[in-house]
């Protein structure tokens, strides 16, 4: 008797599905993975973290400039600041931050401060953003565009209104 003769055991959709889930890829998965954390490259990276974590390394010179003193506590005056949702409160908040800290070179901040009543404010966070586009760094938030655009309209400086204008343009 041939294979093709004998009878076979009729399995139902639930029994291949059942069959289909357990796969056998995940030795090899696992075998990959195994590999990848042995390769020197994954443990030079791996002991470089943890050196650097509990402060055994000095910081790569690129991340000493972000690791300013006291720069954790402006930090967190900034997330306070940003965290405001009642527009009146935060425009307050804003100018009392501002008076004894530098314009802050986080664009959803510099983006909600283009609302504030102060034009002196607007043009001095229109500024900021404009040097974070020349220097490449500045990562629009979605609603930028449309607040310069709004400045652009309720701006009585005809100056404001032109740098909102260009900037909006080249934001494009």
């Amino acid at each position: 008797m041939t294979d093709d003769d004998r009878p076979r055991p009729k399995r139902s959709w639930r029994e291949i599905d059942k069959m289909r889930d357990r796969g056998g890829s995940s030795r090899r998965d696992q075998r990959e993975r195994d590999s990848f954390e042995r390769s020197t490259g994954y443990t030079k990276y791996k002991t470089n973290l943890e050196r650097l974590f509990p402060g055994g390394a000095p910081l790569p010179d690129h991340l000493k400039g972000k690791a300013a003193e006291g720069g954790e506590e402006r930090d967190e005056e900034r997330k306070r600041l940003f965290a405001i949702e009642d527009p009146k409160a935060f425009y307050a908040a804003a100018s009392e931050y501002l008076k004894t800290n530098e314009m802050p070179p986080d664009p959803r901040l510099l983006d909600r401060l283009l609302g504030h009543p102060d034009e002196t404010i607007v043009e001095k966070a229109l500024a900021r953003l404009e040097e974070l586009h020349k220097a490449g760094t500045l990562r629009p938030p979605p609603a930028l565009r449309n607040r310069l655009a709004s400045v652009e309209i309720e701006s009585g400086d005809p100056k404001l209104r032109r740098r909102a204008a260009d900037l909006r343009k080249a934001l494009r």
